[in-house]
């Protein structure tokens, strides 16, 4: 890599991170002003230094999605600055005249687009699923955050799970009912309540399930059938009962959003789960394509970005940003729409999510032969 690299290599990554920090500056200032009131919890002995440190700790979490959801646009729009600033203070000229094309320019950029991609891939795979019982606790929580439960229907064993209120941390679920099913697992109807239900995750020797603490009614009151016997099971040395079921416990808050937490082989494992109702899994089958054609999406866009930034026989810079901001606009407007279309189920899921990548491509390729020479 060459003097002239590096040089474009550190502009890239310098208006990346004033881009970066000036938007999660406005974001958190706008947030923070407007929703100062729930980090106060109402104590008269909560002093400012104690809210000040509740809104440090939120933000400082926050940082890691925010970073995930503008990351791909601020690489782009940096690679919009960088070939701006280059056509600004004419230093792409002397490039020009050397007889060096001016796609070899691109060679740092990519390598710039390549580190931020790798900076998103750890933090979806490594950063955000550790922390996402913080990320999804409400504003002025000190301790494990309490949730609201939405009830759930495991489609494998057809029992319903509610409650009143739940910890994701602990895998906790205060004031736990299970339905069970009339006549697969119970001859009457029985619903199962317990003050608290702990997720029990899988083991090489035991199933999955919810371990209810002092259930009732008790193990002996139910009349269970077969079937009833194999996933209801009474623990060995207490009154307790373990009932088996894949519905995990963030299945019961916001299961809409919480899979945009876990890593790619964690939502793997959740789309193969016939635990799920079908909407859920096409939802996150959806997300999953989307995620896995991201990197490409973003690297082709950075390809779009520079022969119209760089557009031959145009002498107007202005012209050219905003050409390229409207084309890059039109492509994010496809995307979105495609796989709109694809969690409606109007397209195949895989359609969905590849049809950008196919379309952009070819845009790209097309572009390519405006760029200055």
């Amino acid at each position: 890599m060459t003097l002239f690299d590096r040089h474009l290599l550190k502009r890239f990554w310098h208006v990346f991170a004033i881009g970066f920090v000036a938007s999660y500056g406005l974001y958190v200032v706008f947030d923070a002003f407007s929703n100062a009131d729930e980090f106060q919890t109402g104590d008269v002995d909560e002093t400012t230094t104690v809210v000040l440190t509740k809104m440090v700790a939120f933000y400082f979490f926050q940082v890691f999605p925010f970073f995930d959801m503008v990351g791909p646009i601020l690489t782009v729009l940096s690679v919009i600055g960088v070939f701006a600033l280059l056509q600004r203070s004419r230093e792409i000229y002397p490039i020009l005249s050397a007889g060096i094309p001016s796609w070899r320019l691109a060679v740092p950029i990519v390598v710039g687009t390549l580190t931020i991609e790798l900076g998103l891939i750890v933090n979806q795979e490594l950063i955000i699923p550790e922390i996402a019982e913080r990320l999804q606790a409400n504003r002025g929580d000190d301790g494990p955050a309490m949730h609201n439960v939405q009830p759930a229907r495991d489609y494998v064993t057809n029992i319903e799970i509610s409650g009143d209120q739940l910890r994701i941390a602990e895998r906790k679920v205060f004031n736990a009912r299970f339905l069970l099913p009339v006549p697969l697992q119970v001859i009457e109807p029985t619903t199962l309540k317990a003050n608290e239900a702990i997720q029990i995750p899988a083991s090489t020797n035991r199933p999955a399930g919810w371990l209810l603490k002092e259930p009732e009614p008790a193990f002996e009151e139910l009349t269970l059938t077969a079937e009833g016997r194999r996933r209801i099971l009474k623990a060995p040395s207490s009154g307790d009962m373990f009932v088996v079921t894949d519905v995990t416990v963030d299945q019961l808050h916001n299961r809409t959003h919480s899979f945009k937490f876990l890593s790619t082989s964690q939502l793997i494992h959740r789309i193969r789960n016939p635990a799920y109702g079908m909407v859920t899994i096409r939802s996150q089958a959806v997300h999953l394509h989307e995620r896995l054609s991201r990197p490409f999406l973003i690297l082709i866009s950075v390809l779009i970005a520079i022969p119209l930034t760089l557009r031959r026989e145009s002498h107007s810079l202005l012209l050219n940003i905003a050409f390229c901001t409207l084309t890059l606009g039109v492509l994010f407007l496809l995307t979105q729409v495609s796989i709109h279309l694809g969690r409606l189920n109007v397209i195949d899921i895989e359609l969905a999510a590849w049809i950008p990548i196919v379309v952009c491509g070819t845009c790209a390729a097309w572009l390519s032969g405006l760029v200055q020479s």
